[in-house]
């Protein structure tokens, strides 16, 4: 062959090298694309096997349902088993080779399912008052030992049907919610699946938006029965015509009642968002009892003063939300601490602060019910009348801006399986938690989001709640995530924090509470609160909670003034003052405000030396001075005083009284630096 046909062939060889596909033969496969979990385990697990072509060094990813892609395996050929399919899920294996592994050679994936399900023609009716309907339920299994149960309305359960599968034409729904739950063996050993169908009169009603600003227009659109709007002053006003454009004007929440029979068979309502927003703080008590035992009745009577005293600091800081946490464990007598957490909602209120009371079940994924209540839907029962109890306590006083049905939910961990969105499902529409008061809490909003969205597919939440400590990306990502998955909810944060044990961190945990301050401000969260009011004073001190106060026994942090600088009365918050002379002379700050009948409550982070006190000076419409109030006077140093913390401010106005200067005067002083000046009146 000549050097011209030998340069043809190998060029030939050459372009025949650089067409075939370089992963012709790189392949990832499973044992199987589905596979049955056995009655009672968590997670099910696969095979996976993969070869390259040429034996390249390759990277396994997987990736599970709502959660981001993560790096597995780097090897050449291999199988190994992935044990954590979990119920529900599907898991996706591929294989990634290439410069930086940045190319998908193949891709192949696996899912996992209960050995049983329930399914209905239908899961909620509309029905006349006193009238029944009716499904067609069906049930799977692979079991010979399977049982159908069902409960109504919170009812005890009755054995409907066994056998491994069947169907049955069910004529007696009424109005309520109706629970299916499918087991394995005759003992109820494992559950296998819940179904939920609900019936009602079939009327809706829903604002356009669970949530606007002061002076925006909100639509509510009905159907079915007569709607009625509730007035300010309680009275109602019927609408007409199946939508209805309602004022923002007045009260901060709209509610809009539906009429059949004279009796309310459905209702929403609106939250109205306060110019610049709702803000304040997750408040446990400065006392040794930390928890609900501050609410039992042996305990409240000494504690109900201090808490009418932190409550005039936060509303003193502009805070405007406060979030209480109640737990099964601590709910000793809950009744007695309804009766007293309602007190404490009055309490707040009149200082113009609306309570998140959230829920945290932590029996849910401790084995301790599992000893007492072996069957899931009674346990959800147990728990949403457990829940009730403060609800129906608390919703008189209507101190409550919404109820977090489950603190921090999350999906798997793990080894753990997914149980506390199913919770969150199953109690959903077991509470009394109105519509318009429904929300929920996520710390780890990446990957809880998508599990819980799926979880309450037609049950609308009205606020979500993501947490975040220290990593402000978080917030980035979560917020807008949250926004996507429950588009008809508002996304808040509900819980910010940074530990300062020490001098250093106190700087840090400030200048973490400026930036996160400014994040949720770029995001548009109507509604932040911050981690806590006062470090632990337990002793010993709770380790994860210790130093995440901003307020300490006799002090203010600095992150203290930069929160309630937010809503100071001084514009040049922070600046230091000095006196001309080395000599101790007086230093004053002023502010002057629009103010209403009622008790005045101002405060002052103050820094500096010598002593200081507040001047309040009353004037009436004319500009006229009405009297002048100074109150006692306290000494303050560099650490950050918090007068309302130490000397009460309280002023009641008097009848003349439209506007009020306020005055911070330093006597005896070379320095004053007013970290924040903030009023309040109840």
């Amino acid at each position: 062959m000549s050097t011209w046909g030998k340069a043809i062939v190998l060029a030939f060889a050459l372009v025949a090298t650089f067409v075939v596909p370089a992963h012709a033969s790189n392949q990832i496969s499973v044992s199987a694309a589905e596979v049955t979990l056995p009655p009672g385990a968590n997670s099910g697990s696969v095979d996976v096997s993969w070869h390259t072509d040429g034996n390249q060094t390759v990277q396994i990813w997987i990736q599970e349902t709502g959660k981001a892609p993560k790096l597995w395996r780097q090897e050449v050929n291999g199988s190994a088993p992935w044990p954590y399919l979990y119920a529900g899920t599907t898991t996706t294996f591929e294989l990634r080779g290439g410069p930086n592994f940045a190319t998908v050679l193949a891709r192949t994936s696996s899912k996992a399912k209960l050995p049983g399900q329930l399914s209905a023609s239908r899961t909620h009716l509309a029905l006349a008052p006193g009238t029944t309907g009716e499904i067609d339920l069906n049930w799977a299994t692979t079991l010979s030992d399977a049982q159908v149960w069902v409960s109504h309305n919170a009812g005890s359960q009755k054995l409907y049907a066994q056998g491994p599968s069947g169907t049955g034409r069910i004529t007696w729904i009424s109005r309520g919610t109706t629970v299916f739950t499918l087991w394995s063996g005759t003992a109820q050993e494992h559950l296998l699946d819940t179904l939920v169908v609900t019936a009602d009169s079939g009327a809706t009603v829903a604002f356009d938006r669970p949530t606007v600003k002061a002076g925006e227009t909100a639509t509510v659109r009905w159907s079915g029965g007569e709607a009625r709007l509730v007035n300010d002053d309680g009275t109602e006003t019927v609408l007409n015509g199946g939508s209805a454009v309602v004022s923002t004007q007045g009260a901060d929440r709209k509610v809009v009642k539906i009429y059949e029979g004279g009796q309310v068979v459905s209702h929403a309502s609106l939250t109205i968002v306060p110019n610049g927003g709702w803000a304040g703080f997750n408040y446990l008590p400065e006392h040794e009892k930390r928890y609900q035992e501050y609410l039992e009745d042996a305990t409240w009577p000494q504690v109900r003063d201090q808490v009418a005293r932190d409550f005039d600091v936060m509303a003193s800081t502009g805070a405007t939300v406060a979030r209480v946490v109640l737990w099964p464990e601590k709910s000793t007598n809950a009744q007695a601490q309804a009766h007293n957490l309602a007190d404490l909602g009055t309490i707040a209120k009149q200082r113009g602060i609306r309570l998140v009371v959230a829920f945290a079940n932590s029996w849910l994924t401790n084995p301790n019910w599992q000893s007492n209540r072996t069957k899931w839907a009674e346990f959800a029962t147990t728990s949403a009348d457990w829940m009730n109890t403060y609800i129906t306590a608390l919703e008189p006083t209507n101190a409550v801006l919404y109820y977090d049905l489950q603190n921090e939910t999350s999906g798997v961990r793990g080894n753990q399986p997914n149980l506390q969105s199913a919770y969150v499902a199953m109690v959903y529409d077991r509470t009394a938690a109105p519509r318009g008061k429904r929300g929920i809490s996520l710390m780890h909003a990446s990957t809880d989001g998508a599990d819980l969205a799926e979880a309450l597919v037609g049950k609308p939440l009205d606020f979500v709640d993501v947490h975040g400590y220290g990593n402000l990306d978080l917030l980035d990502s979560a917020v807008p995530g949250m926004r996507q998955k429950f588009p008809a909810s508002t996304v808040i944060v509900g819980e910010i924090g940074k530990s300062a044990p020490d001098a250093q961190k106190e700087v840090d945990q400030a200048d973490y509470t400026g930036k996160t301050l400014q994040t949720v401000q770029n995001l548009q969260v109507p509604l932040t609160m911050a981690w806590e009011l006062y470090d632990d004073p337990r002793t010993p001190p709770h380790p994860n909670s210790i130093a995440f106060g901003y307020l300490t026994k006799e002090r203010a942090k600095p992150a203290f003034g930069v929160l309630c600088a937010r809503w100071s009365l001084v514009p040049d918050c922070a600046t230091l003052r000095e006196a001309t002379s080395a000599q101790p002379a007086t230093l004053t700050v002023n502010a002057t405000i629009p103010v209403r009948a009622g008790v005045l409550a101002t405060n002052a982070i103050l820094r500096g030396n010598g002593t200081a006190r507040l001047v309040i000076t009353e004037f009436d419409a004319t500009g006229g001075e009405v009297g002048t109030i100074l109150t006692e006077p306290v000494a303050i140093g560099a650490a950050g005083l918090n007068y309302l913390r130490h000397k009460p401010s309280d002023v009641r106005l008097q009848a003349a009284t439209t506007s009020v200067r306020i005055t911070v005067r330093a006597e005896g002083s070379t320095s004053l630096q007013v970290d924040a000046l903030t009023a309040s009146v109840r």
